[in-house]
């Protein structure tokens, strides 16, 4: 089922560029300036007008859902200022809109690259092993190169949420971050749950998508998931029970309640093929002939 899992979208904040940059126009003092950085928040601050531009076009066109536009604003961010300190960000953004605007190559080449510039960015490492996952097909030659991704991204991810000291993906707010550690969580299990539904170890997969849902039990498209999984399984009143969940749920997609519905459909009618048919009711004996008597 390739049905995206919403991602926890870091966004740029550039929300005080414009008083950054009237503050570095009016203030001309060594001791101002000093005075300004002490103040600046931590984080990733940009080197001039120019490059504040630059991003600002990033973010006028991330929030206008323009995701050609945002990689094209990020490209030109990039490639004009290179020393830039948001790349980081920019590249997990890219990855982003890469995936938004279904362009699966596009999001692996953004999310490594994301990687190579920050190798502790949990929000990308769960993109990486959700999207190969999904992108994955038992008739793939390279199947098990690809299983073996999803769970080196996933593990990875959930051995740096499991550490205290894992910090915010690049832009995200520290006050936002407990949530999305939850929800990342979530989404590392259920591509585990992914993987190991590819290699056929069914057993597995429903172990991982049932963690998945006690970290976020609000997710549908893991629950539709995991009726899939006990189908496979020949577990069918769990799955039925599973898409029946699904199919009460509020504002899930369409596409993910056509699909509970359908591994319903599948798992009532394999239960009533398995159901073992009914004894035979015995022939009653017929009475013995009365031999006609003797003439």
């Amino acid at each position: 089922m390739k049905i995206r899992t919403i991602a926890c979208v870091a966004a740029l904040s550039l929300a005080a560029l414009p008083a950054l940059a009237r503050h570095k126009q009016k203030q001309s003092t060594e001791d101002q300036q000093q005075t300004t950085a002490q103040q600046q928040p931590k984080g990733p601050h940009p080197h001039s007008n120019a490059e504040i531009a630059a991003l600002q076009k990033v973010q006028t066109a991330y929030s206008a859902h323009n995701w050609d536009a945002t990689i094209q604003a990020i490209n030109d961010v990039l490639e004009n200022f290179p020393k830039t300190e948001y790349k980081p960000q920019l590249l997990d953004m890219a990855a982003n809109a890469a995936e938004y605007k279904g362009d699966y190559a596009a999001t692996i080449t953004y999310g490594q690259q994301a990687l190579q510039a920050n190798p502790q960015d949990t929000s990308v490492l769960v993109q990486l092993a959700e999207d190969i996952g999904q992108h994955t097909h038992d008739t793939d030659l390279d199947k098990a190169k690809s299983i073996k991704q999803v769970q080196d991204y996933a593990n990875k991810a959930l051995t740096l949420l499991k550490d205290p000291n894992t910090q915010p993906p690049p832009g995200v707010p520290a006050a936002s971050w407990s949530q999305m550690k939850i929800q990342l969580t979530s989404r590392a299990y259920d591509a585990l749950g992914l993987a190991a539904g590819l290699d056929k170890n069914y057993p597995q997969e429903i172990t991982y998508l049932k963690t998945s849902i006690e970290k976020d039990p609000s997710n549908s498209v893991t629950r539709a998931r995991l009726a899939q999984a006990y189908l496979n399984n020949k577990q069918y009143d769990e799955a039925i029970t599973q898409a029946n969940q699904v199919l009460a749920m509020a504002n899930v997609p369409a596409q993910v309640k056509q699909f509970a519905q359908a591994q319903k459909a599948a798992a009532t009618e394999a239960k009533a093929a398995a159901k073992p048919a009914a004894p035979a009711k015995p022939a009653t004996p017929e009475k013995p002939s009365t031999p006609a008597p003797p003439k």
